[in-house]
């Protein structure tokens, strides 16, 4: 059966991942970013499913609070529900820790974690007239220990928050049949991580202990995947990390 999946940053790196296996599981996808080329080259990738109606990929930032009532206008005017929603959009703006500015924490905790927040917030109605409703949160293994190889404290910090907002929402949606869960990455190349391609090696042969292996964005999806579809599992978080949170 066909679902309704909203995918915050669906145009790059994990995301785009996201919306490829949601699309082959067969389900009608919406997503947005906030580069208009990106949204136009995912929408040329997949211009079956757009001509079909199945993908809307749109030019919108979540944390502007006029595009999340649009986006859940849009969602509400043509498909009436939503039956899986991945807070997937995320940013790494700084590295350190007393050297990020105030700013740096500003705009990372309103991108990684407020947004998420309120995408939900702004959702939940649509999400409840769902039959099986579920919420995907991403994370990072960034948020489980304090590894110099997180090179952000407040993008650390910022995922930390999500996972405890993961917990704190799957008790409080519990009672309404809906399921709130994290996926916890470790290191996936994608174009997030910039030109630190030096930095991702040297992560992933000192943390990633299964074979110094990256993550792929395949591994994330099919995590997502399964607790889109997990009907009994809430408050979980599932690390993805190749191990690199055993140390």
């Amino acid at each position: 059966m066909e679902r309704i999946v909203c995918i915050s940053g669906g145009t790059s790196g994990i995301g785009a991942g996201l919306v490829v296996a949601f699309l082959q599981a067969g389900d009608r996808v919406y997503t947005f970013g906030r580069t208009p080329a990106k949204v136009e080259a995912l929408c040329q990738a997949h211009a079956q499913a757009v001509a079909a109606g199945r993908l809307r990929a749109l030019v919108g930032d979540a944390t502007d609070g006029s595009f999340r009532k649009a986006l859940h206008h849009q969602i509400a005017h043509e498909s009436g529900h939503l039956d899986v929603l991945v807070n997937n959009a995320a940013v790494i703006v700084s590295q350190g820790t007393l050297e990020e500015s105030l700013d740096d924490w500003h705009r990372t905790l309103e991108i990684d974690l407020i947004a998420p927040f309120a995408l939900i917030q702004v959702m939940i109605d649509l999400l409840e007239r769902s039959s099986s409703p579920a919420v995907i949160n991403l994370s990072s293994a960034c948020a489980h220990h304090p590894f110099s190889t997180c090179t952000s404290t407040c993008y650390s910090v910022a995922k930390a928050g999500l996972e405890m907002l993961t917990r704190r929402l799957a008790l409080a949606l519990g009672p309404k049949g809906i399921r709130v869960n994290a996926v916890a990455p470790g290191v996936v190349p994608s174009p997030m991580w910039g030109e630190a391609s030096e930095l991702i090696e040297q992560t992933i042969a000192r943390r990633h202990v299964l074979k110094q292996q990256p993550v792929t964005a395949g591994d994330i999806a099919a995590a997502v995947l399964y607790l889109a579809a997990a009907e009994r599992v809430t408050g979980a978080i599932l690390a993805v990390d190749a191990g690199y949170t055993l140390g």
